[in-house]
């Protein structure tokens, strides 16, 4: 034996004896076969997105569908057409707006039908919203001919229009 042989069986000799437990060897062939079957899921995910890949690419270049369909959603897709209407017994105003919870409160200014009655078509959704209409841009007032009328808050009263749905 040569100087390395002699050293090497000199620290191979310092190395501390280990004890493995008897199953040690089933317990690392187990965890071995557990991780071939990950990869196998794997590749199985591999060739499922594969396989969709082909189908959509078959579908578009086989048949005729389009490549982009154009949808044609109407204007009014949920929304309802409501028909609102002001009369003045009693004054001539120059102006008659509406404003509620369905403008957020900005006013949307009535068409004049006559000298005392004013109308405005509006698309909303279903649903409850407050109202008032406003006289000449400055005086709010509930609509006179809705039962509906909740607090506003601040002293004064809102009408409350119902929208249905369906």
């Amino acid at each position: 034996m040569d100087r390395k042989e002699e050293k090497l069986i000199y620290y191979l000799e310092q190395i501390p004896q280990v004890n493995v437990p008897p199953n040690f060897s089933m317990r690392v062939m187990h965890h071995i076969e557990a991780h071939r079957r990950g990869f196998v899921f794997a590749d199985f995910k591999k060739l499922a997105v594969a396989s969709l890949v082909v189908v959509f690419l078959a579908m578009i270049f086989l048949t005729d569908l389009p490549l982009f369909p154009q949808l044609h959603i109407s204007d009014l897709s949920g929304y309802r057409r409501v028909e609102m209407k002001f009369y003045s017994l009693s004054e001539n105003p120059k102006t008659v707006a509406v404003a509620g919870d369905f403008s957020d409160w900005n006013a949307l200014q009535m068409e004049k039908k006559n000298d005392n009655s004013w109308v405005i078509t509006l698309k909303v959704k279903p649903g409850k919203y407050q109202y008032s209409f406003v006289i000449d841009g400055k005086e709010w007032i509930p609509d006179p001919d809705s039962p509906r009328q909740v607090s506003d808050g601040f002293g004064g009263v809102n009408s409350v229009l119902v929208v249905n749905g369906g």
